[in-house]
């Protein structure tokens, strides 16, 4: 083989690499890693293999889900992204606003910004745009609980109740289950006249199924 070839070889399981790294991430999230009593993230469909899965456990009862948050003014939406930050996360964010994917340095880097600082929302939120625009919408809800969870002022930022309410108008399992939860907790009441909005737009098209599920959200989050 030529040299030419073996190089790209190996820069392409590198890459691929890198990008599986940021993936798992994305699935196990930060705020599994930091210290103090945060709520614990919900389990995706599939759990990592290895000695931290457990088999699940027959006719056990499911957990309860996260007490809503209490009825309030809608906070203004809030730009986190408006003062300073890092080039490599202003060129991130300049391309998912662009619906262009992230490569696996990009996200990587995230990664590492986001375990540097556990505060700090902003790597999570590119993480969760970049899954919507390539319509992975299990890992995009997740990142959006691990950035609430690092800064609650992640649930002002427009994109992020929006994004939400896609994916429970479009999914019937875990996605909307994962959804559920999010909404309850870092919205409640608040996410009412958004999902009712959301009822309408759905309506006006004929999407009736996405009209049920999101009426099920909203007898969950208002009946609570």
């Amino acid at each position: 083989m030529a040299a030419g070839e073996s190089r790209g070889l190996v820069l392409s399981a590198v890459a691929l690499a890198l990008f599986a790294g940021a993936m798992f991430w994305a699935l196990q999230g930060p705020a599994d890693d930091l210290p103090g009593d945060k709520p614990a993230a919900s389990a995706p469909d599939r759990e990592p293999t290895g000695t931290a899965a457990q088999a699940p456990v027959a006719n056990a009862a499911p957990a309860p889900l996260p007490a809503p948050a209490p009825a309030a003014p809608s906070a203004p939406a809030v730009d986190l992204f408006a003062g300073e930050m890092p080039d490599f996360m202003a060129n991130s964010h300049a391309r998912v606003l662009d619906k262009k994917p992230l490569g696996a340095p990009e996200q990587r880097k995230l990664y590492e910004y986001g375990k540097e600082n556990p505060n700090d929302a902003r790597p999570q939120l590119l993480l969760a745009w970049d899954s919507m625009n390539r319509e992975w919408d299990g890992i995009a809800v997740r990142m959006y609980r691990i950035a609430y969870r690092a800064d609650p002022r992640a649930k002002q930022d427009p994109s992020m109740l929006r994004d939400l309410l896609q994916v429970a108008a479009t999914h019937d399992r875990v996605e909307y289950r994962e959804t559920v939860e999010i909404v309850r907790e870092a919205y409640g009441a608040e996410a009412l006249d958004a999902i009712a909005e959301k009822i309408d737009e759905l309506s006006a098209r004929g999407d009736n199924k996405g009209v049920e599920r999101l009426e099920k959200l909203r007898d969950t989050v208002g009946g609570m």
